[in-house]
C-alpha cells in the first residue's frame, strides 16, 4: 500500500462511471453517515482499488466489490486511509477480474466549519441560531463528503439520495426531485439522476429557505433560494439569472 503515498494522481486501475450516494446529515450533532455505490470498470490487471477519500471514517468491514452483478464478491482484506495524500487504498487477496462491477463503501464525516466539503454553515431563525449542511468540492473536496475519483477527468453519473432530513427543512441538489418519502417528522429526499459530470459539481444543501421564481422567455423554471423573511434580497439575482440564462441560450 505504501507504493501509493505521494502520488499527485490516482492509478488509472479502475474508471468510475455512476455513483450512487446516500447520506444521512445530522444538523444537531453536525455528523452524517453514508454509503455509496460506485459502477466502475476495471481496466488493468490490479489487486488494489484506489479512490480518494479525506476525513472520512471507513467501515472498511462493509466494503465490497462484486463483479458481474452478485455472481462474484470481493472483500478487501486491506483498507486504508492516508489523510495527507486524500486517497483510500482497497487491497485484494487476488486479482481483480477485468469489467464492470460495483464498488460499495459505508462511512462517516464531520459537518466541519472549514467551508470545504460537506460542512456546517449557520442562519437565525425567530432569533434562534440553527445549523444548515451545505457542500463546497470545487476543486477535490468532494472526497470529504463520500469516497470517490475526485479528479475533474473522472466523470461519471450522480444519483442522490438524503435519508433523515427534518420534514420542515429544505433539501436541495443539482437536479430535481424524484421522489420524496416522508416518515414521521423526518424525510427521505431523492433526486433525478445527474448528467454526465466531474465530482466537484455535485451540489447539496439542506437547511430552512425561502426562494424566489420566475421563467425563461423559453419556460425554463428559475429559482433564487434565500434566508426565510430575506427573499426579496434575492429578486435582482433572480433577475439577471433569468436574462443571463437567455443570453446564453440564445448564443449557443
Amino acid at each position: 500500500m505504501e507504493q501509493f503515498k505521494g502520488q499527485p494522481r490516482l492509478p488509472k486501475f479502475a474508471v468510475p462511471k455512476r455513483y450512487d450516494v446516500r447520506l444521512k446529515p445530522d444538523l444537531v450533532a453536525c455528523k452524517f453517515g453514508g454509503s455509496v455505490d460506485i459502477d466502475l470498470d476495471i481496466v488493468a490487471d490490479t489487486k488494489f482499488i484506489v479512490l480518494n477519500a479525506a476525513e472520512l471514517s471507513i467501515n472498511a468491514g462493509a466494503v465490497s466489490f462484486a463483479h458481474g452483478g452478485p455472481s462474484k464478491v470481493f472483500k478487501p482484506s486491506k483498507a486504508e486511509t492516508f489523510e495527507g495524500d486524500g486517497i483510500l487504498v482497497l487491497e485484494f487477496g487476488e486479482m481483480l477480474p477485468i469489467g464492470s462491477g460495483v464498488l460499495v463503501i459505508e462511512f462517516e464525516g464531520i459537518l466541519n466549519d472549514k467551508m470545504k466539503g460537506f460542512y456546517r454553515s449557520t442562519y437565525e431563525h425567530n432569533g434562534e441560531k440553527k445549523n444548515m449542511a451545505v457542500t463546497q468540492f470545487e476543486p477535490v473536496d468532494a472526497r470529504r463528503c463520500f469516497p470517490c475519483w475526485d479528479e475533474p477527468a473522472c466523470k461519471a453519473t450522480f444519483k442522490i439520495t438524503l435519508d433523515g432530513v427534518p420534514s420542515e427543512l429544505v433539501a436541495l441538489s443539482n437536479m430535481p426531485i424524484q421522489e420524496e418519502k416522508l416518515n414521521g417528522h423526518l424525510k427521505t429526499v431523492s433526486y433525478v439522476e445527474t448528467p454526465i459530470m466531474s465530482t466537484y459539481l455535485v451540489a447539496i444543501v439542506v437547511g430552512l429557505f425561502d426562494y424566489v421564481e420566475d421563467h425563461t422567455s423559453d419556460g425554463v423554471k428559475v429559482r433564487v433560494y434565500c434566508q426565510v423573511g430575506k427573499a426579496d434580497q434575492g429578486k435582482f439575482a433572480l433577475h439577471f439569472a433569468v436574462k443571463t440564462l437567455e443570453w446564453c441560450t440564445e448564443y449557443v
